[in-house]
């Protein structure tokens, strides 16, 4: 069940029954006018799709090992303001931009998701610790080294080895001064004393994937409280 995603619209979701396996909670999604300090704000973590880019598909395809729901990422970013983010880019390395240029494209889904026990002042910290990063270059080499994580070779030494080769992978090829998208989100969130080594940022943030930070259970709010009925029914009947 999703409609489409229009221009100046953020997708959001709730979790729905999964009556077939009951494992993995499936999810209705749905388009709504982005509202800053609604359904998004200082903080908040925000995740995007592409279907139509190259990179996207490519980062979606080697991330799909992490993926438990039908919902698919490949970017992570940090909101800053009402039409402001700081991410790290592969075109101009860690920086700000306007959140615009998602919300305005029509090949584009967003998702935004609350950390847990979100306040004002951890949303500051958040965005003071990215901000200090800001002018850094983007990791190229650390992408490539989890797309061989990734792959089916990678998928391979993971079941025969564990979690082990792809730290070693990352820490070879990581550079502490660059940056890919979700090792920097990862880092600011992992930064915080109340996130410090939950959920999936015990974790080296180097070895994080947009999908799984995106999935994880444990820091941020859960979907279900993410959107009230008559948000719903707005969304439904555009």
């Amino acid at each position: 069940m999703t409609t489409q995603t229009n221009a100046k619209k953020v997708v959001a979701a709730q979790t729905i029954e999964d009556t077939e396996t009951k494992i993995h909670p499936l999810f209705e999604v749905i388009s709504l006018d982005p509202e800053y300090g609604k359904n998004y704000d200082l903080g908040y973590i925000g995740f995007t799709y592409s279907a139509t880019n190259f990179v996207s598909n490519g980062i979606a395809y080697f991330t799909r090992w992490s993926r438990m729901s039908q919902i698919k990422t490949c970017h992570a970013l940090l909101v800053t303001g009402e039409n402001r983010c700081i991410e790290a880019h592969a075109q101009g390395g860690v920086k700000k931009t306007p959140l615009s240029n998602y919300f305005n494209d029509v090949h584009t889904q967003i998702f935004f998701r609350k950390p847990l026990d979100l306040t004002d002042a951890i949303a500051k910290a958040i965005v003071i610790t990215a901000q200090h990063e800001l002018g850094s270059k983007y990791d190229t080499k650390l992408i490539a080294s989890q797309a061989l994580s990734n792959s089916h070779l990678g998928k391979l030494i993971k079941d025969i080895f564990g979690g082990k080769p792809e730290e070693i992978i990352s820490k070879l090829m990581n550079n502490d001064n660059r940056w890919i998208c979700s090792e920097l989100v990862a880092y600011c969130l992992d930064e915080q004393p109340l996130y410090k080594r939950r959920g999936i940022l015990g974790k080296p943030a180097d070895t994080i994937d947009p999908q799984e930070l995106f999935e994880d259970p444990i820091i941020f709010q859960p979907w279900i409280n993410c959107i009230n009925a008559s948000d719903k029914q707005d969304a439904l009947t555009e």
